[in-house]
């Protein structure tokens, strides 16, 4: 029921024509309770959606964002109203900062870089912050409501953390340097004698960049740390057994050789504590967004929306 409510407002507001905004200015076109929201509203929505998720707005899109626009506004419109009821100020600060950071990340910018591209489209860079702060509160209410009521399945929450643990436990990890050639080389014994000789000349890193096909020779060779997981079992039983600095001997694959040089290996044990909480934190998120969903849906049924 809720859905075709939801489907018939916006076909409701698209049969309005376009056309007859043009000589609205800021007239009121839809009110959510006692909150109005203007012509001025809805086209500043358009924009900033067509901003946040770099799409342009042209006559093939245009209807459809203006849905989606319409759709943001009165859900943000009727959170406002219950997040004024109950006199929610307070949210999370660093929250709002995360936000602004991923919607910038988002778009491939940084948050001084999204503030710059909502002014240069004569924008504010605070509607895109009350936006954000309106979703907050509204999480800091819902918390605040329901809190006391979040009980977890003790069993399944159990399960998973013990599940997590076996997936992480304690795990080699290798820093390792390549030297890559290819196979097809007709004189390949040759070229293996002269990168040896030449890793006793000059060292590893310095003949990775000389003779090395690999991405990695531009580093001297290192591809950082990887978990023994990640490595093929060629590799990782030609380097299991090597002490810090030992050079493996030419690992051969279907189209290449490859040399590694062991530069690091230790255990890495996964934080058991720091496990239990995320799961226990993720869970009582999810029980916190399904309360959230059905106060929403509630108010959906009580403010009154109306097209004018």
């Amino acid at each position: 029921m809720k859905q075709i409510i939801k489907i018939l407002i916006v076909i409701i507001f698209l049969s309005i024509p376009s056309k007859s905004f043009s000589n609205i200015n800021n007239s009121v076109i839809i009110s959510v309770g006692n909150l109005p929201i203007t012509y001025v509203d809805l086209i500043k929505e358009m924009k900033l959606i067509s901003l946040l998720t770099k799409n342009t707005i042209d006559s093939s899109n245009k209807e459809q964002i203006k849905a989606i626009a319409v759709q943001s506004i009165i859900k943000r419109k009727i959170k406002e109203i219950e997040v004024k009821k109950f006199n929610i100020e307070n949210y999370n600060k660093k929250d709002l900062e995360t936000m602004i950071l991923k919607a910038s990340q988002n778009i491939g910018t940084n948050p001084e870089g999204l503030e710059k591209l909502i002014n240069t489209n004569k924008l504010s860079f605070e509607l895109l912050k009350k936006r954000f702060m309106i979703d907050l509160k509204w999480n800091s209410l819902i918390f605040q409501l329901y809190k006391n009521k979040i009980v977890l399945n003790t069993s399944e929450v159990e399960d998973k953390i013990n599940s997590e643990i076996d997936k992480t436990k304690s795990q080699r990890i290798f820093l390792l340097s390549e030297i890559e050639v290819n196979k097809s080389n007709d004189n390949i014994d040759k070229v293996l004698n002269e990168i040896f000789d030449n890793i006793k000349k000059e060292g590893f890193e310095e003949t990775a960049k000389k003779f090395s096909i690999s991405k990695s020779a531009e580093y001297g060779g290192n591809i950082g740390w990887i978990n023994k997981e990640k490595l093929s079992k060629k590799i990782f039983s030609n380097i299991e057994n090597l002490k810090i600095d030992d050079i493996s001997k030419p690992i051969i694959f279907d189209n290449s050789i490859v040399i590694i040089k062991k530069l690091g290996e230790k255990i890495f044990d996964k934080d058991i504590e720091k496990i239990k909480n995320r799961i226990i934190r993720q869970e009582k998120e999810k029980k916190l967004q399904m309360f959230s969903n059905a106060h929403f849906a509630n108010l959906e049924r009580t403010i009154q929306v109306n097209f004018l």
